[in-house]
């Protein structure tokens, strides 16, 4: 069963462009990754330092196995203690 995630990360303020360095650096090792379906980041147009990412995993495994990859791991130590917020959702497509 396919699954969708929204990921919302607001960066502090003084950490905004290295966050976003390190958000650029694990798109396309992600997209690369069997199961990926789309790995998209946005940002948000009214809050600096916010990114949106939309991602399509072709299943739970598929996610699971992202969440274990090297350059995940990487990413993860990269942000860690630069964000205020990090939302994470997995979602099921309804309708």
């Amino acid at each position: 069963m396919e699954v969708r995630v929204i990921a919302t990360l607001q960066a502090k303020p003084e950490f905004v462009s290295a966050v976003n360095d390190a958000l650029h650096e694990i798109i396309e090792p992600s997209r690369q990754e069997l199961g990926n379906l789309q790995y998209d980041l946005h940002r948000d147009l009214e809050q600096p330092g916010t990114f949106v990412f939309f991602e399509r995993w072709a299943s739970a495994e598929a996610l699971e196995k992202h969440n274990a990859t090297e350059h995940f791991k990487r990413f993860v130590s990269q942000i860690d203690g630069k964000l205020d917020l990090l939302d994470i959702k997995q979602l099921k497509k309804i309708a």
